[in-house]
């Protein structure tokens, strides 16, 4: 009987090499319009590659695994032999063997399920070509592939829940909730299951009988609604960890995944998103996509972050410290409460990312990367993913290590400041400066190599003695057809999508001048960043000629002051005709000097109405990447910006924050600053301010691992240790709140707390102060000693 073919198409979920029946497959479990579908690709094996005379001495007593010669060769013009390992446990042995003799790979870091798909452009959605067989069990639809290849974005609905756990303070599970619905909005869900008696209550309520009944109830849950996505608030090191934890200590499979699979850790006891496999559901984090969507807080606690987004926080303030007593009285008291605290935990967290569109971002961003739907960073895989296929087909493999000899590229340009009080700054900026030098001067790795080869008139001149060809490269036209598809992203208004590609376009000049990605050579990164200096030096020279004054530049931002008299009345319009005329300079001295196509864009930014550059404190020198300015809307508002200063950075008092704040106000208004200073000084002295006295400050590491215990959080936390007898608060993420004293920072549990007010005059006040007061003729030690007379 002829077999029927046919074809599978959907989102690629999670992809996975594994062992079955003595074979290894590559799995992929797909979202498809017909429901979840786990598609095999029977006899997978690792391939990577190895200078074609050492493949036999590297695979002599490696019976499982074979070599062969193929069209490529390597960055040193080697021909080399594709190496096809069949299990992971033989290529462990390969990479050992290849250490022992010194013999260079190249691409062995490339996992088979990811191979597979970036050979064919196939980022995220994909159509498979076999035939559906008998599955793994009764409910497991299996498709049996032999091609595939890439299709369009698929709008198929998926099935996304919020996910939260309470427990007691030794891991017991009191309670899980569930919150969530499908992208279309249908099949919505919101549940707690409770630990305890039943109660007359809601349906959201599931009440069962203890810790294994609940994780029994969960497990069947997860399999009936069968969720695509799991999003949560530290979700998979508290969360998934936990579930994990406590199946283990039951004796329960954890079987959280598609069809029964099970939740399982690369590395055991090691609970991070890089070691979890749960087949067929994609897990995204909160705080790891609010943070690789570049937003920025104080604290990534889920009551501050949704206070900060969405006005509403936890109804257990997070910061309490009696939060752990309350979970415990209210699952022994009033669990209709502690069902409403999870549930609620659970709905901020969806409304989070509704608010920030961060599941449509971390869609866009598998899209264009190629990399695993939910996977965080990994920029420099995501880098290999859009460059090696088109490698491959030049006829190369990528180097089996950074080519850089300790030669490093210097960072971006950093104009020598300007210091003073102005008006009227106007501030320019290259749009995406290093893609656009990129795009426009040909910098590539594959060029860099073949340009060794071709005369120089068919070259382009780089720094540190690097050449570039100017035909086959590839880098230039991927960043080309991003800034294309960001164009395109912003004329529809997709957000979330514009978003991706900038943040995936200004990563590739970080992947390039990172010593962990093989391509990583100093002539790459010095040609793009070298080349931004000039650029910057260059476009301050002609923004002077024509009568104005540059006072700072920062990697790509012009910051020029109009002068005094200027007559110019519609700013705005005068900062893009500037830009529009220094562009077209750029063109034409392009086209003259280097025969290419100018991509450099300026762009009007901002215009600051009025504007502060400080001095370095005890000096004259300008300070560096720190100003204010009063920054002009088009609404005809204004607004007070703040660049690397006290304002914007989490390590100072809310005192400090409040009064800086209301000096630069002051300042840009004309009213009094000298005598809101001598206020203020008086407030705190007199005990009036104490309650802004509070620094927050959260532990990178445990106490033990920290060299210094003198830091003041450190410190404080190590006091809060000994006045609680609690370890917890030694812990690597805790939070620890502390108050400076004659005696160092305490914590503010401690009882009678008395504040050293002259740290925080001459650490807090002082610093913040002395800024605007230099730019008065001001002394702070004589305003201060003024306000103590007046006090006596």
């Amino acid at each position: 009987m002829t077999k029927q073919y046919q074809t599978v198409s959907g989102r690629v979920l999670t992809r996975h090499w594994r062992r079955h029946n003595a074979c290894s497959v590559l799995q992929y479990y797909l979202n498809t319009a017909q429901g979840p579908v786990l598609v095999e690709v029977a006899d997978a094996e690792q391939v990577f590659f190895v200078n074609d005379s050492q493949a036999p001495q590297l695979l002599a007593h490696h019976h499982n695994a074979q070599h062969r010669s193929v069209a490529l060769k390597s960055f040193d013009n080697m021909p080399v032999a594709a190496v096809y390992s069949s299990t992971p446990a033989t290529t462990r042995a390969i990479l050992a063997s290849a250490r022992d003799k010194n013999i260079a790979l190249y691409e062995s870091e490339i996992k088979p399920q990811q191979r597979f798909l970036i050979e064919r452009y196939i980022a995220l959605d994909a159509e498979f070509y076999g035939q559906f067989v008998q599955g793994h069990s009764a409910t497991l639809p299996v498709f049996s592939a032999t091609k595939a290849r890439a299709t369009r974005a698929v709008d198929i609905p998926m099935k996304v829940v919020s996910l939260d756990l309470e427990c007691a303070p030794d891991g017991q599970l009191y309670s899980a909730a569930v919150y969530g619905a499908a992208t279309d909005g249908t099949n919505s869900i919101a549940k707690v299951f409770m630990v305890g008696q039943p109660q007359s209550t809601p349906q959201d309520i599931v009440w069962v009988a203890n810790e294994g009944a609940l994780l029994t109830a969960l497990i069947d849950w997860f399999q009936d609604w069968d969720p695509d996505v799991i999003i949560g608030w530290s979700v998979i090191a508290f969360d998934l960890a936990l579930l994990s934890k406590r199946c283990t200590a039951l004796g329960i499979p954890a079987n959280f995944g598609r069809f029964y699979s099970a939740l399982e850790w690369l590395v055991e006891g090691t609970y991070r998103p890089e070691t979890m496999v749960l087949p067929g559901r994609v897990v995204l984090d909160g705080i790891d996509w609010l943070k690789a969507a570049f937003y920025q807080f104080e604290s990534f606690a889920l009551d501050f972050v949704a206070k900060a987004l969405l006005g509403e926080g936890k109804t257990i303030e997070h910061a309490s410290q009696h939060k752990v007593s309350e979970i415990n009285r209210m699952f022994a008291e009033d669990k209709l409460s502690l069902a409403h605290y999870n549930l609620t935990d659970c709905r901020l967290v969806w409304d989070i990312f509704k608010q920030t569109d961060l599941l449509a971002f971390a869609v866009a961003r598998a899209q264009l990367t190629g990399l695993e739907f939910g996977r965080v960073g990994a920029s420099v895989a995501a880098f290999n993913n859009l460059y090696l296929p088109h490698l491959h087909r030049a006829g190369y493999v990528a180097p089996a290590m950074p080519a850089s000899d300790g030669l490093e590229s210097p960072g971006g340009y950093v104009m020598d400041s300007i210091p003073g009080l102005y008006r009227d700054i106007l501030v320019l900026d290259f749009k995406s400066l290093y893609p656009s030098i990129i795009r426009t001067f040909l910098v590539d790795p594959l060029g860099l190599v073949t340009a060794k080869y071709l005369p120089e008139n068919e070259t382009v001149e780089g720094f540190l003695g690097a050449r570039f060809s100017r035909e086959g490269h590839i880098l230039p036209d991927l960043v080309g057809k991003l800034a294309d598809a960001r164009e395109q992203a912003k004329k529809q208004d997709n957000k979330p999508l514009s978003q991706a590609i900038k943040i995936i376009m200004n990563s590739l000049y970080g992947v390039l001048g990172s010593k962990g990605c093989v391509f990583h050579d100093a002539k790459l990164a010095s040609s793009i960043t070298m080349r931004g200096h000039q650029i910057m030096q260059q476009t301050k020279a002609w923004i002077e000629s024509k009568g104005f004054t540059v006072i700072y530049g920062d990697t790509d931002s012009t910051f020029i002051w109009l002068g005094e008299q200027h007559q110019i009345e519609d700013i705005h319009a005068f900062g893009h005709q500037l830009a529009k005329e220094i562009n077209q300079l750029w063109q034409e001295y392009i086209d003259t000097h280097f025969r290419l196509t100018s991509y450099l864009e300026l762009e009007f930014d901002n215009h600051f109405s009025q504007f502060l550059m400080p001095t370095l404190r005890g000096s004259d020198e300008g300070s560096k990447k720190r100003y204010v300015g009063l920054k002009s809307l088009t609404d005809g508002h204004s607004e007070l910006v703040f660049k690397g200063m006290e304002q914007v950075r989490s390590d100072w008092s809310p005192l400090a924050k409040r009064v800086q704040y209301e000096l630069y106000r002051r300042l840009f208004n004309n009213e009094d600053v000298c005598a809101y200073l001598r206020e203020q000084m008086q407030c705190i002295t007199d005990g009036q301010c104490d309650a802004e006295l509070v620094f927050s400050k959260r532990l990178r590491r445990d106490i033990a691992a920290y060299q210094s215990k003198s830091i003041p959080h450190v410190k404080a936390a190590q006091r809060l240790v000994e006045l609680t007898h609690d370890a917890k608060y030694s812990r690597k993420g805790t939070r620890i709140r502390y108050v400076m004293t004659n005696n160092g920072a305490v914590p503010i549990e401690t009882p009678n707390i008395i504040p050293d007010y002259q740290y925080y005059l001459d650490k807090q006040i002082r610093p913040i102060a002395e800024p605007i007061l230099n730019i008065l003729g001001v002394e702070f030690d004589q305003l201060m000693s003024s306000q103590l007379a007046f006090k006596i």
